[in-house]
């Protein structure tokens, strides 16, 4: 009878995990672009190596023009929240507050075939990560990435102290009718 081995995730530290996103950031923010880069970011918490990446290329994405839309799972207290992410780029924070996205990834869109999806939210960002999926020149996932955003946008709560910004505004899309309970997307 064969030996069959074990599947083997690939794991990286939470050091490693920043890093990477931060080069992936930086390179895409540096490719000619006719229009201003608007990231589009869900993550666990500030705390997220994805939020501290962006965080590190503040400068460029306000060189750029850029702003950044967050969606945090947890909060634990919304004035630190704000304190800890002044950040001089142009950004807008809202909190998703349903217990059901703790299930859902991480994820980042860069631009219309750009993205980052990392591992799911339920996972301390401290240990090792076991996912995460840099995509390039896909419009399918990117474009899946970015509809499920703007509907857990759309269902989140902005933080008290946040205004929306321009660039953040003109995507969102028209309000509708309450929904009694809003749906979320799944796991990606």
């Amino acid at each position: 009878m064969p030996v069959r081995l074990p599947v083997r995730a690939s794991i990286s530290r939470h050091e490693e995990k920043e890093q990477r996103l931060r080069l992936f950031i930086e390179h895409h923010l540096r490719l000619p672009s006719d229009r201003a880069h608007q990231l589009l970011l869900v993550a666990r918490s500030l705390e997220s190596p994805v939020v501290r990446a962006i965080a590190g290329l503040e400068q460029l994405i306000a060189a750029t023009g850029g702003s950044v839309r967050l969606i945090l799972a947890q909060v634990d207290d919304e004035a630190q929240c704000l304190a800890g992410t002044a950040l001089r780029c142009r950004h807008e924070i809202r909190w998703a507050r349903h217990p059901r996205l703790i299930e859902a990834h991480e994820q980042l869109v860069l631009g219309p075939t750009t993205c980052w999806i990392g591992d799911c939210m339920r996972r301390d960002p401290a240990k090792c990560d076991a996912f995460e999926n840099f995509v390039e020149d896909c419009g399918e996932a990117a474009g899946c990435a970015a509809v499920s955003f703007e509907r857990l946008w759309f269902v989140s709560a902005p933080l008290k102290g946040t205004a929306p910004t321009a660039a953040a505004t003109a995507s969102l899309p028209p309000p509708g009718p309450p929904a009694s309970e809003p749906s979320l997307p799944g796991r990606h």
